[in-house]
């Protein structure tokens, strides 16, 4: 009975463990992802940089004035890889397999950002809606950034629901890094795609993702608008997401002592009452 208790225990406390496990080792490949793409820019020269940012500049503006339809990237067989038509789209900030990353200090997450939104795409980071502006910033943009929910290994956009208007986030694309204010949060159905559409002299972002969590009837909107970039601001955020991830830790560190506490509370119980059984019976 001991061995099967134990065994038992041992199960359960993997079970417990692999999402903690696995978000770790899941938020080390996007940090690494991350910081490959900004050595990359590092290694660039000016005129590169220019050139790449010129590129997106100039598919930004094809898509300005244009009266885009919006593909859901949650729809059942997820969004369409690139084509022959999208060839300046993929062409533009193609210096790797990331094109930029977002921060998000209020929900503790720094993710790479690639083209599309393919099922490929989104298992590994957050994805680029390519009927949106390229994340290089500007006026008459509106970038929309979309990951899942949430994935057994992986966070991603899970604690989106729990940004405020006020919070901030960051993009950095070819070196640059742009502060975005919340101004708008939307729980609207999936074909209600209007609050995509770009707004002139604006420069938005839009995070996107399920609602909600395990259902994803409907989707949530996060739009921000640019502000000045602080470095001092970005510090104080990311010293809350720290303790915030601290506060975590140590809740699954008690959940797996109070775990072992009720085993070996158990197995002493069931060690005493057939001790007192044998005793009974001699």
């Amino acid at each position: 009975m001991k061995k099967i208790l134990i065994i038992l225990f041992l199960i359960g406390l993997a079970i417990f463990s692999y999402p903690m496990i696995s978000n770790i080792f899941s938020t080390q490949v996007h940090r690494s992802v991350v910081q490959e793409y900004s050595e990359t820019v590092k290694r660039m020269d000016s005129k590169e940089i220019e050139r790449e940012r010129e590129k997106a500049v100039r598919h930004n503006q094809e898509l300005a004035g244009v009266e885009m339809d919006f593909d859901d990237p949650f729809a059942e067989g997820g969004s369409a890889g690139g084509t022959g038509e999208d060839r300046s789209y993929y062409d533009a900030l193609n210096i790797g397999p990331a094109i930029g990353s977002v921060e998000i200090p209020t929900i503790g997450e720094e993710l790479p950002i690639y083209h599309g939104t393919s099922e490929e795409v989104l298992s590994k980071g957050v994805g680029h809606l390519k009927q949106s502006s390229l994340p290089t910033g500007g006026a008459g943009t509106h970038s929309v950034l979309t990951a899942h929910r949430g994935l057994p290994s992986s966070k991603l956009f899970r604690n989106l629901g729990d940004m405020e208007e006020g919070d901030r986030f960051y993009i950095e694309v070819l070196g640059e890094k742009m502060a975005y204010e919340v101004s708008d949060i939307n729980v609207v159905l999936p074909h209600e795609t209007d609050w995509l559409r770009m707004e002139e002299n604006e420069d938005l972002v839009t995070l996107l993702t399920c609602d909600p969590y395990m259902i994803n009837t409907h989707r949530l909107l996060v739009t921000g608008k640019r502000v000045p970039y602080e470095a001092e601001d970005e510090k104080k955020s990311e010293e809350i997401s720290e303790q915030q991830e601290e506060q975590q830790l140590f809740i699954y560190i008690g959940a797996a002592v109070l775990i072992l506490f009720a085993i070996t509370l158990t197995v002493l119980f069931r060690r005493r009452r057939k001790g007192k059984v044998e005793q009974d019976e001699a």
